[in-house]
């Protein structure tokens, strides 16, 4: 486990590399927040990513503010995944919605279906695979499966925040 500030760099810098990735609400409440895929508009240095996801304005009046989340991030082209969850909650300062909404690609007329979320990252799993694996074959494949399972595996980090 990693707790310093080097490893919340690390992880900062593949989410600001990848973006986008897909959310996924626990809520406990009859109307849910929909798994979504979401795009990383600001990574703060509290540990707090900030995202839209969307819902119907009216409906976000009555869904719990304070949840917790999961964020799947994934590279096209790589064998590499970025997996968070953490305390996440709606955000309904006006000046902060607005502020996010210019930033991002949104238009202001879509910003009524939208729900802005401020998560804090209090759990990180990386995970980078091998491209040269794609070959193998699935004996080399299974074997390397297991071995990784008895080694020290740098491709498998886990980071806790919390």
């Amino acid at each position: 486990m990693y707790n310093n500030g080097e490893s919340f760099g690390f992880i900062t810098d593949k989410i600001k590399e990848i973006k986008v990735g897909l959310f996924k609400s626990e809520i406990n409440s009859e109307l849910l927040l929909p798994n979504n895929v979401i795009q990383i508009l600001r990574v703060d240095d509290d540990g707090h990513l900030w995202f839209f996801t969307s819902c119907n304005g009216r409906q976000a009046a009555n869904i719990n503010k304070t949840f917790y989340a999961y964020l799947d991030f994934h590279k096209r082209g790589t064998d590499s995944r970025l997996l968070l969850n953490g305390a996440a909650f709606i955000v309904d300062e006006e000046n902060d919605v607005e502020e996010l909404i210019a930033q991002s690609n949104y238009s202001k007329s879509v910003a009524p279906s939208l729900v802005l979320i401020k998560m804090k990252i209090m759990q990180a799993e990386y995970f980078e695979g091998h491209d040269d694996q794609k070959n193998s074959s699935w004996k080399d494949k299974l074997f390397n499966s297991f071995a990784g399972l008895f080694s020290d595996n740098s491709n498998h980090k886990i980071f806790d925040f919390g």
